[in-house]
């Protein structure tokens, strides 16, 4: 049986398009928390997303479906600079 250290994580940023990752990351949203004064103070785990073995992550900022990509970089005519 094969467990997370014996698996390679890998990132891929795709040109015009998502970060693909694969490998079995773990993804968990984190929050920020604001102190008093306005500045950020302490993180607190969020929720965990379901594991997948790879999956795509929205870069352009318009998908529907955030943290998940939903091809509407297309839609929009993203260009990311690569």
């Amino acid at each position: 049986m094969m467990n997370r250290r014996d698996k390679e994580f890998r990132i891929k940023v795709t040109k015009d398009g998502p970060n693909i990752v694969t490998g079995g990351v773990p993804l968990v949203q984190d929050n920020v928390i604001i102190g008093s004064d306005g500045e950020p103070e302490k993180w607190e785990k969020g929720p965990g997303y379901p594991d997948q073995e790879s999956y795509a992550l929205c870069r352009c900022g318009a998908s529907q479906n955030k943290p998940f990509c939903d091809g509407a970089h297309i839609s929009i005519g993203f260009k990311s600079g690569r």
